[in-house]
């Protein structure tokens, strides 16, 4: 996927996130719709982290497989553990409800998943 592309997908995850949120508060309220944004917000830093990646992998060249390896796995994990953090800090830190932060997060993934699928994927 070019980069021009990724930040398309990211941006259409945002829009799908404010307009999940702002559903969700006028059918649940105000802290339905926070707890929804937050989730959805640790979606795209997720996304975000991801397109930061690839544009750091599109600069590096002349690795090793056993290099290349070493930083996806690096990578993946940077992300996993950012969006833990995000989400405990949501749950605990923040007091925010679990559901709805829990649905603005998948509300999240599953928009980056469709409109990467809608924006075409470069081999």
């Amino acid at each position: 996927m070019q980069l021009g592309a990724a930040y398309r997908v990211v941006g259409a995850q945002s829009v799908s996130i404010i307009v999940g949120a702002s559903t969700l508060y006028f059918w649940q309220g105000s802290d339905a719709a926070v707890a929804a944004f937050f989730g959805g917000a640790a979606a795209v830093a997720n996304a975000l982290i991801l397109v930061v990646g690839l544009r750091t992998g599109a600069e590096r060249t002349g690795q090793d497989a056993r290099q290349e390896f070493a930083w996806l796995v690096r990578s993946s994990m940077e992300r996993f553990f950012m969006v833990a953090l995000l989400i405990a800090a949501g749950l605990g830190w923040l007091k925010l409800m679990p559901v709805p932060l829990v649905v603005g997060f998948v509300l999240g993934q599953l928009a980056l998943v469709v409109s990467t699928i809608f924006s075409g994927i470069e081999k």
